[in-house]
């Protein structure tokens, strides 16, 4: 049976840079235990039993998913394909917000206070799971989460890649997702908008390339519900949690912050910081 997924819910918000580096370094963390144990794979008993407990430590290393699940500070990204949209945003004069290029699907997008980010880094290898599958259960995930807010979702308009991710109705969406495999582990994940916060930064762009189509989120669309109720993202991380564990039929528990621990030394990192920092 697969050991439970370590959750962290990560209690202030984080600049793109400090997500980023994280989730690099959990997937190259992983990639490395991964070739720790295959290197001992038919080695003597003897030499077994001299490096039994770094093999331990690699197969727990390589077997450890994770759930992060966290707000950002204001950020522009921009997917793997060509947006021009981005590269306007990118060269904007007096621009308040980060801005990335990163390996993900998907085109120019804006995560910010308000919105819950989650980034799951699981193997789907060891899940026996394709990406195609995996991405339909995280926005079943996500839907269900909403479904408990009192919130109903529809079908994407278009089943084109650039409409993936969670409608509330064809002309407003609520949640997107991208996410990035690499040796069959994947990361980066969705971003599901909750405060009204979360929509400030879509007013200055067209995100995912869609001109058609406004930005929404969870408590936006209860009042338009009529529906008198108002969440943060704490409340919504912890009901996405449990909806994304069980979609995925894995049980969780919380993170130990040892397994998040790692000292972060990228220039990129410490202008936000003026230091070295670590979960």
């Amino acid at each position: 049976m697969a050991s439970p997924i370590q959750v962290a819910h990560i209690p202030y918000r984080v600049p793109y840079a400090l997500g980023l580096k994280l989730q690099e370094h959990l997937v190259a963390q992983r990639i490395a235990a991964r070739a720790v144990v295959r290197e001992h794979k038919g080695a003597s008993p003897t030499q077994l039993s001299a490096n039994a407990q770094a093999i331990d430590d690699a197969k727990r290393v390589a077997d450890t998913d994770f759930l992060l699940l966290l707000e950002h500070t204001p950020v522009y990204t921009q997917g793997k394909r060509q947006d021009t949209e981005a590269d306007n945003v990118a060269a904007a004069p007096g621009r308040t917000a980060d801005f990335f290029k990163i390996p993900r699907g998907g085109l120019l997008t804006y995560h910010g206070p308000g919105q819950l980010v989650g980034y799951p880094i699981l193997d789907l290898g060891a899940m026996n799971m394709s990406v195609r599958c995996y991405v339909s259960k995280l926005q079943d995930a996500i839907r269900d989460t909403l479904a408990q807010l009192d919130i109903p979702t529809v079908g994407a308009p278009s089943e084109e890649a650039r409409y993936t991710g969670v409608w509330v109705d064809p002309t407003h969406k609520i949640a997107s997702l991208g996410v990035h495999v690499q040796h069959r582990i994947v990361s980066h994940g969705f971003a599901l908008n909750v405060q009204d916060e979360a929509l400030e930064g879509f007013r200055r762009i067209v995100a995912c390339g869609l001109r058609e189509v406004q930005m929404t989120c969870v408590n936006e669309h209860l009042r338009k519900l009529g529906i008198d109720a108002a969440y943060d993202v704490a409340q919504v991380s912890r009901l996405a949690a449990g909806h994304i564990s069980a979609r995925l039929d894995r049980d969780t528990q919380p993170v130990s912050s040892e397994l998040l621990s790692w000292e972060a030394d990228a220039h990129s990192i410490l202008a936000h910081f003026g230091g070295a920092y670590g979960f």
